[in-house]
Order: C-alpha cells, then sequence, then structure tokens
C-alpha cells in the first residue's frame, strides 16, 4: 500500500527572509561574543599575572631595601611580614630547604585576613645574591577576576537573546517593505483579465523586482499581440469560409428552385464541388498555419540536397505548366549541400512554384533556381509583378494584392504565409524582388514579373 508523505506547511517568503536574516545575525553575534570573550578573558588574565609579579618584585624591592639595615635575614623577613601587607595577597617565606619561615608573632601589626577561593600561587626567588635558596611564595585570591568574567557572561547571556529578538523584528519590517512591491504585482496580476488587460505595477525599474515586472509586463504585451493575432485570424478565416460557404448554399437553393433537369443537376454538383474544393483546400491551410503556430519543439533538420528537393517538388507542376501555356525551367547546376526537412521544403517550394504559374500569362516563363555560395533558392516569373506598396505585406495571412485577387479571385492568401512559416523553421530568410533586367533597361511603369529569394543558413 502506497502511502503519500504528508505535505509540509508553505511558509511565506516573508517569514523565510526574517529567520534567514535574524539567524545570520545570531551567528555573527555568537561568533563576536566568543571572540570578544576570549579576549577579555585574556586580558583580564594577563592582569592578573601582572598584578602578581608587581606585588612580588614589591616584596623583593623591600627585602633589598630592609637586609641592608638588620643585616640578617631572619629578622628582616619578621620586619617585612609586619610592615608589608597587600590586599588580597598572602605572602610567605621558603627556606632553602623548603621549609615555611615563621616570623615573630609579634613582629605582624596587622593580622592575615583568609583569602577568598579560588587560590592563584607564585614562587619566584627572593634574592639569589643576598638570600641563597630563599624564595618567596605569593597566594592571592582569582575571586574578582572570577567575579568580572561572569558579570561578562551574564551579559552575553542577556544581550545575544535582545539582540536575535530585535533582529526579527527589524527583519520582518524591512522585509515587508522589501517584498511591498511583490504583494502590489500579486494584486495587480489578480486582477488581470483572461485577454491579457492590465500590467504589474513597477516601483524601481532597476532593481530585481522591477526588471521581473518589466519582463512580465513583456511577457504581457507579447500575449496580447498573440490574442490579438488569433482574433484576427479567427474572423479572417470565418469570412473567407464564410464566402464559399454561401455560394454553394446559394447554387443548392437555385438546383432546389429550378424544374429537375439532368443537365442543371450536373451543373449543379460541379459547381458545388469546386466551392467544396475550395473550403476544403483553406481547411487545410488553416489546419497547417494552426499546427505551425502550436509547434514549439525545434524542427528536426537532417543534412539534404536542396537541388534534389527543388527537381521533387517542381515535377508536380509540369502539367499544370503545360495547361496554362507557361514554361517551366528548372536550373540545379551543382549539388546544394543543407540542413532541412524535405516535406516541409517540398511544401514551401510548391507554394512558391505554384503562385508563379498562376499568376503568370500564357506564354511566360517560371524558373526555378538553386545555387550554392549561400544555399539559395529563386522562383523568378514574368507574370503580374508585384506593387512595392504591396511587398511588405505578402506574408500576412489572408492578404492578396488587388491584381491577385483580380487575377485568380478563388486564392485563399495563406500559401506565403505557410511558406513564410518554413522558412522560419529552417532559419532561412525568404524574400521578394523584381527580377533584374537585362541590358540595364528602364523599369516599366507597372510590375511585370517576380523574384522570390529564399536564403539558407550556413554550416
Amino acid at each position: 500500500m502506497n502511502t503519500a508523505a504528508p505535505a509540509r506547511p508553505a511558509r511565506s517568503i516573508r517569514l523565510r527572509l526574517t529567520l534567514w536574516y535574524a539567524g545570520t545575525i545570531l551567528v555573527l553575534l555568537l561568533a563576536a561574543t566568543l571572540v570578544a570573550r576570549t579576549l577579555v578573558r585574556t586580558s583580564l588574565e594577563r592582569e592578573f599575572a601582572r598584578s602578581m609579579s608587581s606585588s612580588t618584585a614589591i616584596v623583593q624591592g623591600f627585602f633589598r631595601v630592609e637586609i641592608a639595615e638588620y643585616r640578617q635575614i631572619g629578622p628582616t623577613l619578621d620586619h617585612i611580614a609586619g610592615e608589608l601587607v597587600i590586599p588580597d595577597r598572602h605572602i610567605e617565606f621558603l627556606t632553602p630547604d623548603g621549609a615555611v619561615h615563621k616570623p615573630n608573632a609579634f613582629a605582624r601589626l596587622v593580622p592575615q585576613q583568609p583569602l577568598a577561593p579560588p587560590l592563584r600561587e607564585r614562587l619566584v626567588p627572593l634574592n639569589p645574591d643576598l638570600a641563597p635558596g630563599w624564595r618567596i611564595r605569593l597566594a592571592a585570591s582569582a575571586e574578582p577576576l572570577v567575579r568580572q568574567q561572569r558579570q561578562i557572561d551574564r551579559w552575553a547571556l542577556l544581550a545575544i537573546p535582545l539582540a536575535f529578538g530585535l533582529a526579527l523584528l527589524a527583519g520582518w519590517v524591512l522585509t515587508g517593505r522589501t517584498l511591498q512591491p511583490v504583494s502590489a504585482m500579486a494584486d495587480a496580476a489578480d486582477r488581470i483579465t483572461a485577454d491579457a488587460q492590465g500590467r504589474l505595477p513597477i516601483a524601481v525599474p532597476d532593481d530585481e523586482l522591477g526588471r521581473l515586472g518589466l519582463r512580465f509586463n513583456a511577457l504581457l504585451d507579447r500575449l496580447d499581440a498573440a490574442l490579438g493575432h488569433q482574433r484576427r485570424f479567427l474572423a479572417d478565416a470565418a469570412h473567407e469560409l464564410r464566402t464559399p460557404i454561401a455560394r454553394a448554399r446559394g447554387i443548392g437553393e437555385l438546383a432546389l428552385a429550378a424544374p429537375a433537369g439532368a443537365a442543371d443537376d450536373r451543373a449543379a454538383l460541379e459547381q458545388t464541388r469546386a466551392e467544396l474544393e475550395t473550403m476544403s483546400r483553406l481547411a487545410d491551410e488553416l489546419l497547417e498555419l494552426a499546427r505551425a503556430d502550436a509547434t514549439a519543439a525545434p524542427p528536426r533538420l537532417e543534412p539534404l540536397f536542396l537541388d534534389d528537393v527543388v527537381a521533387d517538388a517542381t515535377s508536380a507542376f509540369e502539367a499544370l505548366a503545360r495547361t496554362r501555356g507557361i514554361r517551366l525551367l528548372v536550373e540545379v547546376p551543382d549539388e546544394v549541400p543543407i540542413r532541412g526537412e524535405a516535406i516541409t521544403l517540398s511544401r514551401l517550394i510548391g507554394i512558391l512554384v505554384d503562385n508563379a504559374i498562376r499568376y503568370s500569362h500564357a506564354g511566360g516563363t517560371v524558373t526555378v533556381r538553386a545555387g550554392n555560395a549561400p544555399a539559395r533558392l529563386e522562383v523568378i516569373d514574368d507574370g503580374i509583378g508585384i506593387p512595392p506598396d504591396e511587398r511588405a505585406r505578402l506574408f500576412e495571412r489572408f492578404f492578396r494584392g488587388a491584381e491577385a485577387r483580380r487575377l485568380v479571385p478563388g486564392g485563399s492568401g495563406l500559401g506565403l504565409a505557410i511558406a513564410a512559416s518554413i522558412a522560419k523553421r529552417h532559419g532561412a530568410r525568404i524574400a521578394f524582388d523584381e527580377p533584374p533586367r537585362v541590358g540595364g533597361a528602364p523599369a516599366p511603369s507597372t510590375p511585370r514579373g517576380t523574384r522570390v529569394v529564399v536564403d539558407f543558413p550556413t554550416g
């Protein structure tokens, strides 16, 4: 039996940032306190050791002065024990054999007070020249030192929790102010409608959140443009489909209203079939464009020869060219290696050749050429041509020039859009131009002929 792990409760970014901030402050405080405590304790220990050294130095100096007067070590030490009193210090003198010298009881003027534990001792020579073998044993109370160290520890134990609490409060306030633009963006995102209306507010465009908001707004702009493009596409598709449907319906109604007759019925069926073929072709083109728009995966380009694809694709149009009285020439003198999809490239070539044949007059010539350096496909005709002001819109869906609509009324205006989509998938550049004039002939008053160039990427 499979058991799902319990879901962990989600924590807000503000809480996580606050905990990270306060945790960092706590770690820094602990490290700083540990270093400061070590330095202070070391300083106090050093000062305590220095004070003990000073006390023994005082006894040694006092002994050098008093020995000159008393001449003997014992009386001198008795005098020192009675006269020299150092607070929190007990002084004893050890004989050369290690025994404690006991001074005369009447010599001590001030009785010694007991020392508070803990005790520290220091053993140094009394005077190697004047009292060989004699030593001073100094006992000192370390209670003031321990008391200062404990006071430092108590202050640290109080300061660290207080600082941690202040860090939590400051982190909560600061992260709240920092994340306020995020909350404003979230509220604005909730108000954005399905048609991408509305944008995120940008408080500071130059910081990280501002750049994120700008990129998100740019994404919304692209989404808005895509939605608008889709609406126009659907509207144009509905408009284009409405015309052949209306014609087919009108033909059917006329056929039903007229008296039954074999010839009339056959003519009506022929017209209906023609309209259905138009709708079918339009539906296929719409489906192809929809698939191209929906395809996000990169194309699977394989090594192939463009000249072979051109030869195979143009052979299917030889019958159409002969029917219309058009001469179809294919010029592929060399092998043209490229990377591409043979099926879609055949579709691209077919669209360009079909347009060249349809928009050329009887007796005209359509030339399909493939060459190297760079890899290029050219389709040249001497047909009706394209006015310069219409060339920029040739790849728009459903767009057809005025002369093209007059010559071929049944076109859909989707072929070149499909060709542009195929070229884009191959990383190729497609453009229209007038065919070159022979011998520098002047340009005609009206456009004549069209040259389509598709340049493929190298490598």
